[in-house]
């Protein structure tokens, strides 16, 4: 554990590199953006290697990947080339070992940051050491299940009903949102933090707002998704960096200290943000 925080602690954020997670419409699209603004270094990648954005990327394997990471690293030169690497997306901590961009830009339907947290902290071990809440709704005096229970429920209970649009006690899964079930959110969205201009919405706080109101009584990391461009948002390698290196660290004392650990101190969440909306989950260290 104490080498995995010291590699991850050394590695650069890339000022100027921006990381897709996915190729389909979102992907594309933000390929595009990012050539009329002539980003510097963009990599996407996707499992589908006939995905939509290769068709305006240029294709790489790893080796040649990890090359152009680090050759932009060092030379920061602006080639202004779009990149495009087929892999499965949750195999992206691997990538991150050459530096971590500026931005991570999700563009997948599933919580990517989740994913990426999972993935990072089970390659410490051949155990699973940390893993999504499940939770057993039919089982009765269970203490696992009665403290996982008490805590979601606690969390909800503090966030204001209007913006709750899904929550799962099974699932540990609690969706966050202004828009309303059957809206859509248009395209070309900013995201205005204070009113929604779509559906004529009073907005007194963020989403990202109320998730970190959470915090500190409850044990979790808000990863804030800030507007790249309309309708879609990336992550900020230096606040990756810092919750990751603050949630290793976590990890690392409840596992030294497992024996003398409670239930309830060992489930902590993780959530995504934006202005207008936010996906959260609870999850577990074993």
């Amino acid at each position: 554990m104490n080498k995995m925080i010291a590699d991850f602690s050394s590695l650069p954020v890339i000022e100027g590199y921006y990381l897709v997670l996915g190729g389909g419409k979102i992907g594309s699209d933000f390929a595009r953006y990012a050539k009329e603004k002539s980003f510097p270094f963009v990599v996407i990648i996707d499992v589908d290697d006939s995905a939509n954005a290769t068709n305006s990327s240029v294709t790489v394997d790893r080796e040649e990947l990890f090359s152009l990471i680090k050759e932009f690293h060092k030379s920061k030169s602006n080639s202004g080339k779009i990149y495009f690497h087929c892999m499965d997306v949750r195999k992206v901590p691997e990538i991150l070992e050459a530096g971590i961009p500026e931005f991570i830009i999700p563009a997948v339907p599933t919580h990517a940051v989740l994913n990426m947290a999972i993935d990072m902290m089970s390659s410490i071990s051949s155990e699973n050491l940390i893993s999504a809440v499940q939770i057993d709704v039919n089982s009765e005096n269970n203490e696992h299940n009665e403290k996982t229970t008490e805590y979601f429920n606690d969390i909800l209970s503090l966030l204001p009903e209007n913006i709750v649009v899904f929550s799962s006690l099974k699932d540990g899964a609690i969706m966050l949102s202004y828009a309303k079930t059957g809206e859509i959110c248009p395209d070309n969205c900013m995201g205005p933090a204070e009113y929604c201009y779509n559906f004529k919405r009073e907005k007194p706080e963020t989403i990202t707002s109320y998730a970190r109101k959470l915090l500190p009584s409850h044990k979790g990391w808000v990863f804030e998704s800030c507007q790249m461009k309309p309708g879609i948002g990336g992550i900020k390698g230096v606040d990756f960096k810092e919750y990751m290196l603050s949630l290793m660290e976590h990890l690392k004392s409840v596992s030294e200290n497992r024996d003398s650990c409670p239930i309830g101190g060992r489930v902590f969440f993780i959530a995504t943000t934006c202005n207008c909306h936010g996906i959260m989950n609870l999850l577990e260290i074993w």
